[in-house]
């Protein structure tokens, strides 16, 4: 299945399509495999589809990509594909840490070299100097602006995560599209959990866009149980749209 508005898909200059999907596994008896023990498991991978003359699309499937139990107890999942310049793609991934909050919740990467036919082994997702850090079970964004760079749209945490929480605050940074990773001298807060508010605030399921006009980001997010008390949940929501200006 497609996973979120973040699996959006990706034209080549040849004209292949790619787009991220997320898979069920099977297991060797035939049942859902999830050896994770978390709340769902899956794998990811990249339909390429090309143009027939009968103007039908014609698709294949990529190489797998499948996590580390051990590492990522929910697999790989609602993954992110952009192109880097050296002509590599890269793909960025939910991982989860449900079940057992001793592991470190991280976003995971992979790379391909032959047009998203094949994939390197997920790693942690890291700053461009190498500095690790701790992202909860979230959709997250690669956005290719029309200036060239690319930009990522998603949760940093400052503590280790717990499965899919706490989902704020909600960041946007620029990505190095030499190597790949998170420059995190460019990565700024766009909205967070304020004093007073529920700590079951959710910034997190969104969609955006680059406005033609202006050149800024547009985020579409719903500041999900905003006005929550206690353990009570309040499942509605307003409509909220920021405008991120590109400097």
């Amino acid at each position: 299945m497609v996973a979120e508005l973040s699996a959006a898909p990706l034209t080549m200059a040849d004209g292949t399509i790619l787009m991220p999907v997320v898979i069920t596994p099977l297991g060797p008896d035939g049942t859902y495999f999830n050896p994770g023990g978390g709340y769902t498991y899956f794998d990811v991978a990249v339909l390429r589809g090309r143009w027939r003359p009968d103007k039908h699309v014609e698709w294949e499937l990529s190489a797998r990509i499948q996590g580390d139990p051990a590492r990522s107890t929910r697999g790989m999942d609602e993954a992110s594909i952009a192109a880097l310049a050296d002509g590599r793609l890269l793909i960025v991934m939910r991982g989860s840490n449900d079940k057992k909050p001793e592991l470190p919740g991280r976003r995971w990467a992979a790379y391909s070299s032959d047009q998203g036919k094949t994939w390197t082994e997920p790693t942690s997702w890291t700053y461009a100097g190498g500095e690790e850090f701790y992202s909860p079970a979230t959709s997250s964004l690669l956005l290719q602006h029309s200036s060239g760079r690319l930009f990522w749209l998603g949760n940093i945490s400052p503590h280790n995560p717990t499965g899919n929480a706490p989902r704020y605050p909600f960041v946007i940074g620029e990505v190095d599209r030499r190597t790949g990773l998170l420059r995190k001298d460019t990565v700024r807060v766009v909205d967070d959990r304020g004093p007073q508010e529920s700590e079951f605030l959710q910034l997190s399921n969104f969609a955006a866009r680059e406005d033609r006009e202006t050149g800024e980001i547009v985020l579409h997010m719903c500041r999900l149980f905003e006005r929550s008390t206690g353990a009570a949940r309040d499942w509605t929501s307003d409509a909220y749209v920021y405008h991120i200006p590109i400097r």
